[in-house]
């Protein structure tokens, strides 16, 4: 009766530490999915700034052209093409940093579950020896009961 109730006991302290695996482990990868989509996100709005700085260089471009050609260079105008390349920079810049704070987040939250991965990993090594050490006793309670019947019951031999 005793050792049903402790396998029970057993199965349910099981059952609840897979549980809580299952649970921290939905919430590891759900963070780690959006950061990486934060990450995506934020390179996809890279590109499409560096897209645009692409446009006002050939806007640039033509007007530096047409400019010349007609010996028409306004100076406000030129330098306005300049400021609007460094605000696009400036963006670029701010969303690069944003990558990399994530990518720190991510490497400081890896780093804690490795720690807490090898906590957990020692404390089921201390269980272990802890149960492999309670079932050698149990085995040899089992072998000395074992032999003591048999001493008991054994016919002698005339």
């Amino acid at each position: 009766m005793v050792d049903k109730e402790k396998a029970k006991e057993k199965t349910r302290q099981l059952m609840e530490k897979s549980l809580d695996f299952i649970r921290e482990t939905s919430v590891k990868i759900r963070k780690e999915a959006q950061r990486k989509w934060k990450v995506s996100n934020l390179k996809l709005e890279i590109a499409g700034l560096k897209h645009q700085m692409g446009t006002v260089f050939k806007e640039l471009g033509r007007y530096i052209y047409y400019a010349t050609k007609e010996d028409n260079l306004d100076d406000n105008k030129y330098s306005e093409f300049f400021e609007r390349l460094g605000r696009i920079e400036e963006k670029i810049q701010e969303k690069e940093e944003l990558i990399e704070k994530i990518k720190q987040e991510e490497l400081k939250a890896e780093a804690e579950l490795v720690d807490v991965e090898e906590e957990e990993l020692s404390q089921y090594r201390e269980d272990d020896g802890i149960e492999r050490e309670s079932e050698a006793n149990d085995n040899n309670e089992k072998d000395e009961e074992k032999e003591k019947i048999d001493n008991e019951t054994e016919i002698e031999n005339p």
